[in-house]
């Protein structure tokens, strides 16, 4: 990590992963900057925005370029190209050589959604070729309510670990570090998480006062033996 005009940065990918690992287990950034989604509560239908935007501030928080759905297709050479236009929810930039360095999908998922979830994991597969193997690591997360749960997640490491089909070619599995996240939200009238007490009185008259407010419970890495 260097620091440059007063700003840490990262700049290998092992201290990405080390940054990562840290705030999915202690929510420092997303604390200060995200009360929404770790202390007062959001929304189901704002989950996604919320949670891509936070997303994003982690990038931006260690001095590197991140940007939403982010077309990694234009880096793309034929036959890679021929495949369609990808736009991951977030793509964070090496801050030296400028050309995409991690890629992140984020994606409610619940029984009945595996198709669509695999499709999220094909996505970042696909980008990974598509921006030439500039792409270090790919990062899936899943959200689910503190009660429910997906039937299996298995398909996404057969996905990850053999690759797949698309428009009759086979694109190989991806040559990067592909990590799998869950961030497990529950209902803030019901959670014992520590950090959401005094919160409830306070947040009497918050945008959704009448709505059910989930805040993030956990976020836990999932390995392919799960």
């Amino acid at each position: 990590m260097c620091v440059t005009d007063g700003v840490a940065r990262i700049m290998q990918i092992g201290e990405a992963e080390q940054f990562l690992e840290k705030e999915f287990d202690d929510f420092a950034i997303g604390y200060q900057h995200f009360p929404s989604l770790f202390q007062l509560g959001v929304a189901d239908s704002a989950v996604h925005s919320s949670g891509v935007s936070y997303l994003l501030s982690l990038g931006l928080e260690c001095g590197i370029p991140a940007i939403a759905e982010y077309p990694v297709s234009i880096h793309a050479i034929d036959p890679w190209k021929q495949l369609g236009r990808v736009r991951p929810d977030s793509i964070w930039f090496h801050p030296k050589t400028h050309q995409p360095w991690l890629a992140f999908e984020f994606e409610r998922f619940e029984r009945g959604d595996e198709n669509k979830i695999r499709g999220k994991v094909e996505n970042l597969i696909l980008s990974y070729h598509q921006s030439q193997k500039t792409i270090e690591l790919c990062v899936f997360i899943y959200w689910l309510r503190s009660s429910l749960a997906p039937r299996s997640i298995a398909p996404i490491f057969n996905t990850i670990s053999k690759g797949f089909q698309k428009q009759g070619q086979k694109v190989p599995p991806p040559g990067c570090k592909f990590f799998v996240y869950k961030m497990v939200f529950t209902d803030i009238k019901t959670s014992s998480i520590s950090r959401a007490k005094g919160t409830k009185e306070q947040s009497t008259g918050y945008y959704i006062p009448n709505s059910t407010r989930l805040i993030v419970q956990e976020v836990r890495k999932i390995n392919d033996n799960r």
